[in-house]
């Protein structure tokens, strides 16, 4: 059954995107409901276990700011924040050293070392042209392979050579600063480069695979012509 509870008095814990902080928000409205988890056995039967969701619209108690929340364990009052939309985590796919150099440029971005940040985002890239075995001995050449070897495409290598000189800007530039948006975007293009690199690209190539496979002709014997 369907429940909705409108509260005002419980407090939520949430990290305010306005504020750049960890508030107490309060709590405006909240909607459980039952939503089961599902899953297949060994020996393929389904199971379903009972599960208690709750989703909270809260305000944060400093700026006023609106957050929708979702309890991801039930009923624990363990939330996570769903809007504004928190960072996304980066596909398995990726390397773990590049994983956690872009982790340590988010961190870096959320301190407000901004260029801090963009030398990490170019870390990153060192990492996406060593995953794919560059040989060159700067950054600009490996990039360069990439594109030689399809791994990127123009304008991904357009993207990669302005955070490559973002990157050396920040890092040799003793009285260069970086400006929150730039920042900002260098953090997105960086991500935008690690999800095509290792999950959009290589997803693609197995769709085309199975698309391949299902669209093959059957073979099929001819009748003999009479």
């Amino acid at each position: 059954m369907l429940t909705c509870v409108l509260q005002c008095v419980a407090q939520v814990v949430l990290e305010c995107k306005n504020c750049e902080a960890i508030v107490d928000a309060k709590e405006i409205a909240q909607h459980t409901y039952d939503d089961p988890l599902r899953w297949t056995e060994d020996d393929g039967t389904e199971a379903e276990y009972p599960f208690d969701a709750r989703v909270v619209l809260a305000s944060c108690p400093k700026c006023n700011h609106p957050m929708l929340a979702y309890d991801n364990e039930g009923t624990t009052g363990e939330f996570v924040r769903v809007y504004p939309p928190m960072n996304r985590n980066l596909h398995p796919s990726v390397p773990k050293h590049i994983r956690e150099a872009f982790t340590e440029a988010r961190i870096c971005f959320r301190a407000k070392a901004f260029i801090a940040a963009a030398i990490m985002c170019r870390k990153t890239l060192e990492g996406i042209c060593s995953a794919h075995g560059t040989k060159s001995k700067n950054l600009a050449g490996e990039l360069k392979e990439l594109k030689e070897k399809g791994v990127i495409e123009n304008r991904l290598f357009e993207w990669a050579d302005q955070l490559r000189t973002m990157g050396n800007d920040a890092a040799h530039g003793v009285e260069f600063t970086v400006l929150r948006e730039d920042a900002e975007d260098t953090l997105q293009f960086t991500e935008a480069l690690i999800e095509y690199v290792f999950t959009y690209r290589d997803r693609f190539d197995e769709f085309k695979k199975r698309r391949a496979k299902r669209t093959s002709p059957p073979n099929e014997k001819k009748d003999d012509q009479k």
